[in-house]
Protein backbone atom coordinates (compact mmCIF):
# COMPACT_ATOMS: atom_id res chain seq x y z
CA UNK A 1 0.00 0.00 0.00
CA UNK A 2 2.45 2.75 0.95
CA UNK A 3 4.45 1.91 -2.82
CA UNK A 4 0.92 2.10 -4.77
CA UNK A 5 0.78 5.91 -2.38
CA UNK A 6 4.19 6.55 -3.58
CA UNK A 7 3.56 5.77 -7.57
CA UNK A 8 0.17 7.67 -7.28
CA UNK A 9 1.40 10.85 -5.85
CA UNK A 10 4.68 10.33 -8.64
CA UNK A 11 1.80 10.54 -11.36
CA UNK A 12 -0.13 13.28 -10.46
CA UNK A 13 3.47 15.21 -9.78
CA UNK A 14 4.79 14.33 -13.37
CA UNK A 15 1.64 15.01 -14.68
CA UNK A 16 1.26 18.26 -13.19
CA UNK A 17 4.82 18.97 -14.50
CA UNK A 18 3.73 18.32 -18.16
CA UNK A 19 0.73 20.26 -17.76
CA UNK A 20 2.87 23.49 -17.08
CA UNK A 21 4.86 22.60 -20.13
CA UNK A 22 1.85 21.89 -22.27
CA UNK A 23 2.52 18.37 -23.13
CA UNK A 24 0.59 16.28 -25.97
CA UNK A 25 -1.66 14.33 -23.68
CA UNK A 26 -0.22 10.29 -25.27
CA UNK A 27 3.62 11.28 -23.81
CA UNK A 28 1.92 13.07 -21.11
CA UNK A 29 0.37 9.23 -19.53
CA UNK A 30 3.66 7.65 -20.61
CA UNK A 31 5.84 10.08 -18.31
CA UNK A 32 3.85 10.05 -15.64
CA UNK A 33 4.38 6.41 -15.63
CA UNK A 34 7.62 6.51 -15.95
CA UNK A 35 8.21 8.73 -13.17
CA UNK A 36 6.02 6.45 -11.03
CA UNK A 37 7.95 3.64 -11.49
CA UNK A 38 11.45 5.78 -11.47
CA UNK A 39 10.54 6.68 -7.58
CA UNK A 40 9.42 3.50 -6.79
CA UNK A 41 12.74 1.98 -7.70
CA UNK A 42 14.15 4.81 -6.15
CA UNK A 43 12.14 4.46 -2.93
CA UNK A 44 13.24 0.67 -2.50
CA UNK A 45 16.75 1.14 -3.53
CA UNK A 46 17.07 4.11 -0.85
CA UNK A 47 15.65 1.26 1.67
CA UNK A 48 17.35 -1.50 0.79
CA UNK A 49 20.84 0.38 0.56
CA UNK A 50 20.47 3.20 3.04
CA UNK A 51 22.03 5.50 0.21
CA UNK A 52 20.02 7.86 -1.36
CA UNK A 53 23.11 8.57 -4.25
CA UNK A 54 22.57 4.85 -5.48
CA UNK A 55 19.33 5.03 -5.29
CA UNK A 56 18.87 8.28 -7.78
CA UNK A 57 21.50 7.02 -10.02
CA UNK A 58 19.75 3.76 -10.57
CA UNK A 59 15.91 5.32 -10.64
CA UNK A 60 17.78 8.17 -13.48
CA UNK A 61 19.34 5.48 -15.04
CA UNK A 62 15.82 3.21 -15.31
CA UNK A 63 13.91 6.44 -16.26
CA UNK A 64 16.19 7.52 -18.68
CA UNK A 65 16.12 3.85 -20.29
CA UNK A 66 12.62 3.95 -20.26
CA UNK A 67 12.26 7.63 -21.61
CA UNK A 68 14.88 6.24 -24.54
CA UNK A 69 12.75 3.25 -25.34
CA UNK A 70 9.39 5.02 -25.42
CA UNK A 71 10.56 8.00 -27.65
CA UNK A 72 11.56 4.85 -30.65
CA UNK A 73 8.07 3.36 -30.11
CA UNK A 74 6.01 6.72 -29.84
CA UNK A 75 7.98 8.84 -32.24
CA UNK A 76 8.48 11.61 -30.17
CA UNK A 77 11.80 13.46 -28.12
CA UNK A 78 13.22 11.29 -25.07
CA UNK A 79 13.10 14.91 -23.37
CA UNK A 80 9.47 14.83 -23.35
CA UNK A 81 9.72 11.28 -21.36
CA UNK A 82 13.12 12.21 -19.39
CA UNK A 83 12.14 14.98 -17.85
CA UNK A 84 9.08 14.87 -16.23
CA UNK A 85 10.28 11.49 -14.41
CA UNK A 86 13.43 12.94 -13.20
CA UNK A 87 11.39 16.15 -11.57
CA UNK A 88 10.55 13.88 -8.52
CA UNK A 89 14.13 12.96 -8.10
CA UNK A 90 15.39 16.84 -8.16
CA UNK A 91 17.68 17.58 -4.43
CA UNK A 92 15.18 20.18 -3.50
CA UNK A 93 15.40 19.41 0.36
CA UNK A 94 19.15 19.89 -0.02
CA UNK A 95 18.91 23.00 -1.72
CA UNK A 96 16.64 23.96 1.04
CA UNK A 97 18.62 23.06 3.51
CA UNK A 98 22.04 24.86 1.90
CA UNK A 99 20.17 28.57 1.99
CA UNK A 100 18.64 28.25 5.44
CA UNK A 101 22.10 27.51 6.79
CA UNK A 102 23.67 29.98 5.14
CA UNK A 103 21.35 32.60 5.85
CA UNK A 104 22.09 31.37 9.35
CA UNK A 105 25.75 31.75 9.04
CA UNK A 106 26.36 28.15 9.85
CA UNK A 107 29.52 27.27 7.25
CA UNK A 108 30.45 23.80 7.79
CA UNK A 109 26.70 22.64 7.32
CA UNK A 110 26.37 24.95 4.16
CA UNK A 111 29.36 22.71 2.69
CA UNK A 112 27.87 19.52 4.21
CA UNK A 113 24.28 19.73 2.50
CA UNK A 114 25.60 21.65 -0.47
CA UNK A 115 28.05 18.62 -1.07
CA UNK A 116 25.04 16.20 -0.81
CA UNK A 117 23.03 18.31 -3.30
CA UNK A 118 25.53 18.52 -6.00
CA UNK A 119 26.11 14.64 -5.29
CA UNK A 120 22.63 14.22 -6.08
CA UNK A 121 22.46 16.47 -8.58
CA UNK A 122 25.77 14.96 -10.28
CA UNK A 123 23.75 11.19 -9.97
CA UNK A 124 20.86 12.29 -11.59
CA UNK A 125 22.99 13.48 -14.60
CA UNK A 126 25.17 10.60 -14.41
CA UNK A 127 22.78 7.99 -14.85
CA UNK A 128 20.70 10.16 -17.87
CA UNK A 129 24.14 10.28 -19.82
CA UNK A 130 24.86 6.22 -19.23
CA UNK A 131 21.87 5.27 -19.96
CA UNK A 132 21.86 7.37 -23.24
CA UNK A 133 24.93 6.80 -24.89
CA UNK A 134 24.13 2.92 -23.69
CA UNK A 135 21.19 3.22 -25.76
CA UNK A 136 23.31 5.04 -28.92
CA UNK A 137 25.94 2.40 -28.53
CA UNK A 138 23.21 -0.24 -28.85
CA UNK A 139 21.70 1.17 -32.12
CA UNK A 140 25.48 1.35 -33.70
CA UNK A 141 26.29 -2.31 -32.41
CA UNK A 142 23.23 -3.74 -34.01
CA UNK A 143 23.94 -1.88 -37.38
CA UNK A 144 27.84 -2.88 -37.30
CA UNK A 145 27.13 -6.12 -36.53
CA UNK A 146 26.49 -7.36 -39.94
CA UNK A 147 28.94 -5.02 -41.49
CA UNK A 148 31.77 -6.53 -39.17
CA UNK A 149 30.99 -10.17 -39.22
CA UNK A 150 31.08 -11.03 -42.47
CA UNK A 151 34.67 -11.94 -43.71
CA UNK A 152 33.60 -13.16 -46.75
CA UNK A 153 32.20 -10.28 -48.86
CA UNK A 154 34.83 -8.23 -46.55
CA UNK A 155 38.13 -9.41 -48.13
CA UNK A 156 36.61 -10.85 -51.38
CA UNK A 157 38.27 -8.87 -53.70
CA UNK A 158 36.38 -7.68 -57.60
CA UNK A 159 38.29 -8.99 -60.62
Amino acid sequence: MFYLYQFVVSFICAIGFCLVFQTPLKPMIIAGLNAGVGWIIYKSVTIKTGSAYMGTFLSAFVIAFISEYCAKIFKYPAVIFIVPGIINLCPGEAIFNTMKYFINNETTLVLLSLFKAMALAGAIAFGVVLSTSFSANMKNFRRRKTKRTNYITYFRRKK
